[in-house]
């Protein structure tokens, strides 16, 4: 792990030509009195860069460090630095703003074998030192750890207040002074105070990953590793630490607790050690059913507000009872289901508002069901039902009195002149109006049998190259064959009246110069064959010109009337819309 190093100097520009030939990813830190507030302890590695001005505020324990000391040549505190050996490297001003990356590594290695050295030092000491008798540890205050339990359980929902509970019994049961909690979320593991944070890749991860063990930074007990120990002490010199008790669960590490000195001032012991492993699992149990109780109290949340905006569930056990609150309608397809083992759906009418489907649930043979009211959809219904009528009414009555308005006029006419000889020119309008009417009369029995046809295969190549053939117009298909289950026979009449319709509206026009082309789209039962008929000048009765509101309507023709029902019947639509050549009739069709 590299060494920490510390910049000492009050020269704010001096510290950032420094910083920027330290490379990415070492511990910096700019010293204040603040910085260290209680010292260091064996095994902590720095690297001290220290300015000549400011050696007045250098802690009397940094001295022992690799240190570079940045002065001006030949000054006083200079040159009696070099005499003294104060420091391992002596830099002026200029070289320092240049050239302190050519030993930042050269030191860092010289710092972690000191602390090396040190930690080993420490350890023979203390073997050499007898071990005084334990004190007895003072027994738990069993108010306090009642009182810690209820915190614990009553914030159970919420982390943040959770973590603060063990906080606060941290002082309490295991006589810290503070306590800092190391979280594992996403790549790493963040503190809940503060901006201190490590990753998965840090040693400190796999050494207590492999080592789970209570780490204590005045009585190392872990395996004889100096590279991890010094890794170690070094987190626990940043974090201001002395202990860290790992949070694990089967081999993995959950989360790290930093304990900081005794309140008391005096060394952990055996049996702070052995409390801290078990504030520890309780902490991950406390952990583990906190995120399932937020999560449950979300869930509560969410179905409460669900009871109230969405429709209403139920479940239930194969023998249970349906609640009396559950509508009739609900209940009867409730029991249509355990008797049909089917799923079963109702949909709202006049007779009943509900919507409602029910099933069987495979896990436990039970039933489950959801309903909601829709009064206002069927109310709706109703209403465009009843619009549609009135509309389709009043097309229908503007196309007969259009069809019938002619004719009426011509009989009219001979009525009164059945005393008088009719001219040539009349007598062929009367017949040309009589053909009309019977043509009408014909019509009219086709819409009692609209119905009545029975649908077949058909192929719309075909049928649109035989409406070409007998239209004289031009006619582009596909390669393509476009199947579907139609009523060819009405669907030739709805062409051809709507394509004569096109023909004798178009003004001005000596040949009628029309193209129907098809095209297809989806497949299977989501086949829709889609038409257009292309032509310049086209009018078409309620079609071209688009109806416009408060606008004198052009239905007319009774043809183009039961052309429109015809395609309606087919589940197809029609209408005007942009193309290449201006304006087109785009028709659409499926199977019936």
């Amino acid at each position: 792990m590299p060494s920490l190093l510390i910049l000492a100097t009050a020269d704010d520009d001096l510290a950032a030509a420094w910083e920027r030939q330290i490379p990415q990813g070492r511990s910096i830190v700019r010293l204040t009195p603040q910085s260290f507030p209680g010292g260091s302890r064996p095994g902590f590695s720095a690297v001290v860069v220290l300015d000549a001005a400011a050696e007045a505020q250098l802690p009397a324990f940094l001295a022992s460090y690799p240190t570079i000391y940045v002065g001006e040549p030949r000054s006083l505190p200079f040159e009696q630095a070099r005499m003294t050996h104060r420091a391992k490297v002596y830099l002026s001003y200029d070289e320092s703003s240049r050239r302190l990356s050519d030993f930042i590594d050269l030191l860092e290695e010289l710092a972690e074998k000191q602390s090396m050295v040190e930690i080993l030092v420490e350890k023979s000491r203390r073997a050499e030192v007898t071990r005084s008798v334990p004190k007895q540890p003072a027994p738990v205050d069993t108010i306090e750890l009642w009182d810690f339990l209820e915190g614990a359980v009553e914030n159970l929902d919420t982390r943040d207040r959770l973590i603060a509970e063990f906080r606060r019994a941290s002082r309490q049961l295991l006589h810290a002074s503070h306590a800092v909690f190391f979280l594992r979320e996403g790549d790493g593991f963040r503190a809940d105070r503060g901006t201190s944070y490590f990753g998965l890749d840090d040693p400190l991860v796999a050494f207590l990953e492999t080592h789970p063990v209570v780490i204590d930074g005045t009585n190392w007990d872990s395996p004889a590793d100096p590279v991890a120990e010094l890794a170690v002490r070094n987190r626990l010199a940043m974090w201001g630490a002395r202990l860290l008790v790992p949070v694990h669960d089967n081999g993995r590490l959950l989360g790290l607790i930093a304990l900081g000195v005794r309140d008391d001032g005096q060394p952990y012991e055996d049996t702070d050690r052995t409390r801290a492993v078990f504030f520890a699992r309780l902490l991950r149990h406390f952990l583990s059913r906190s995120s399932q109780v937020s999560r449950l109290s979300q869930l509560a949340e969410q179905s409460a507000l669900g009871a109230k905006y969405l429709p209403s569930t139920l479940l239930l056990a194969a023998g249970e009872t349906v609640p009396r609150h559950v509508p009739l309608v609900v209940r009867d397809l409730i029991g249509r289901v355990r008797r049909s083992r089917e799923v079963c759906r109702i949909s709202p009418s006049a007779d009943q508002p509900f919507r409602a489907s029910a099933g069987l649930m495979a896990e436990s043979n039970g039933v489950w069901a959801f309903w909601e009211e829709a009064s206002s959809e069927v109310h709706d219904a109703a209403g465009r039902s009843r619009e549609e009528r009135r509309g389709l009414l009043r097309e229908l009555a503007l196309t007969l009195s259009h069809e019938l308005g002619n004719a009426l006029v011509s009989l009219a006419t001979f009525r009164q002149m059945k005393d008088r000889p009719l001219s040539a020119e009349m007598a062929k309008t009367l017949r040309a109006d009589i053909g009309q009417l019977e043509k009408l009369n014909q019509r009219l029995g086709m819409m009692q049998n609209l119905d009545e046809i029975e649908p077949t295969e058909m192929d719309m190549r075909d049928f649109v190259q035989r409406l070409g053939d007998s239209g004289g117009i031009e006619v582009e298909v596909g390669p393509d064959a476009v199947r579907l289950i139609a009523a060819e026979g009405l669907l030739e009449f709805a062409f051809s009246s709507l394509i004569e319709s096109l023909s004798e509206n178009q003004v001005g026009a000596k040949q009628p110069g029309l193209t129907l082309q098809l095209r297809s789209t989806g497949s299977g039962d989501e086949l829709t064959a889609l038409l257009s008929i292309k032509g310049r000048n086209l009018e078409l009765e309620g079609i071209l010109p688009e109806p416009v509101d408060g606008a004198v309507p052009n239905q007319g023709r009774i043809a183009v009337f039961l052309a429109k029902e015809i395609l309606r019947l087919h589940r197809g639509e029609i209408h005007a819309g942009p193309g290449i050549q201006g304006t087109e009739i785009l028709i659409s069709l499926r199977s019936c």
